[in-house]
């Protein structure tokens, strides 16, 4: 099958892989909502097990059922969704998300291999691409980094390259992720003072890796015993944000990096010019798990879809007037692949009003 575009760097897009993201996005913004977060399902719905008084520890049949909740109430409220092989590998779980959300589907372990007294973290696939590829739209992975640790450095950009040529060969968008993860013993303030340098090493390296390369920032504040500390300026997270921008030859997209939506509310307006939109995940829904109204499966569904789909919708109007196209990085395009998008189009879904100015 022929390339309907190229990347800068040279390397090809297939027509199967262009259809599929003109087919979901033909207006170009991809905001993705992120679900596939395992471990912390399994602490999150701890939490909803204690909160509402049920002696329980949590497994994967909560997590799957978590999903499957979430995943009904997303319909016309994203371009797409992210989720791990138990959800979705679950029977009808296509029909339940809809066919109007494209479905990004997990590959990686959430158990990584730790190296070194947790110094480095490599990661490893939990299924394989060939094994799924008729179950999704399009591929996800993670790689937690150390760019000080050499070994798993190396050792994850063959797992990343692995994916990708996966991808390319079955005809799927890939979506890098990278994750500057906190060291043994360091401390949330010192973690955080790495990112402004981590988050550019690692986009050098691993934003050629995929379709789309999924990142975070760095941080504006942090929490320590109770209080609020200040990191980073708007400056340096703007700063750090270009010059990744500048290195990846791909797309970026914005992790929430378990921030709290205030935080990514900030961070995303920060650079919302510079990236091709959201990809996140517990900055939206992490509170319905024990809001006071949360009292069972139907409630908790109920408290997600109050909480959560009203910040889905402001963080996508501001990627819909401000980000950049997914085809930006593109360097060339066939003329059957631009008559599949809507360049140079922009709508805002919102409540008119005449407020009198």
């Amino acid at each position: 099958m022929k390339n309907f575009a190229q990347y800068r760097d040279g390397v090809g897009v297939s027509e199967e892989i262009f259809k599929t993201l003109a087919r979901y996005s033909p207006e170009g913004v991809f905001d993705v909502f992120a679900s596939d977060q395992h471990s912390s399902y399994l602490k999150l719905t701890e939490s909803y097990f204690k909160h509402i008084g049920l002696n329980k520890k949590p497994d994967d049949n909560d997590v799957k059922e978590v999903c499957l909740r979430f995943a009904r109430r997303l319909r016309g409220n994203a371009t797409a969704a992210l989720f791990n092989h138990l959800a979705y590998l679950s029977p009808n779980f296509r029909e339940v998300l809809g066919k109007d959300v494209m479905l990004i589907g997990r590959l990686e372990d959430t158990n990584t291999q730790s190296v070194d007294g947790g110094l480095g973290q490599i990661a490893r696939f939990s299924v394989k691409p060939e094994d799924v590829v008729s179950a999704v739209d399009g591929f996800k992975i993670l790689v937690k980094l150390n760019p000080a640790h050499k070994e798993s450095w190396e050792k994850n950009i063959e797992f990343a390259s692995t994916a990708f040529e996966a991808a390319q060969k079955l005809n799927r968008p890939l979506f890098t992720e990278t994750l500057l993860f906190q060291l043994p013993g360091e401390s949330k303030v010192d973690f955080a003072k790495r990112l402004p340098d981590g988050v550019v090493a690692m986009a050098k390296d691993f934003g050629p890796l995929g379709h789309f390369y999924k990142t975070q920032i760095p941080l504006l504040w942090t929490e320590e015993d109770g209080k609020i500390i200040q990191i980073s300026s708007p400056q340096v997270v703007r700063d750090s944000a270009m010059e990744m921008e500048k290195i990846s030859p791909r797309p970026m997209l914005l992790l929430s990096a378990a921030v709290d939506f205030e935080q990514y509310c900030a961070q995303y307006g920060i650079v919302c010019d510079l990236i091709s939109g959201p990809m996140c995940g517990r900055a939206y829904f992490k509170e319905a798990f024990t809001d006071p109204a949360t009292k069972d499966w139907d409630t908790l569904e109920e408290s997600f879809a109050r909480i959560a789909i009203p910040r889905i919708n402001v963080i996508r109007k501001l990627a819909r007037a401000m980000s950049l196209p997914w085809w930006y990085k593109f360097s060339s395009m066939t003329d059957e692949a631009k008559s599949l998008i809507k360049q140079g189009t922009r709508q805002i879904l919102s409540v008119r009003a005449d407020f009198g100015y």
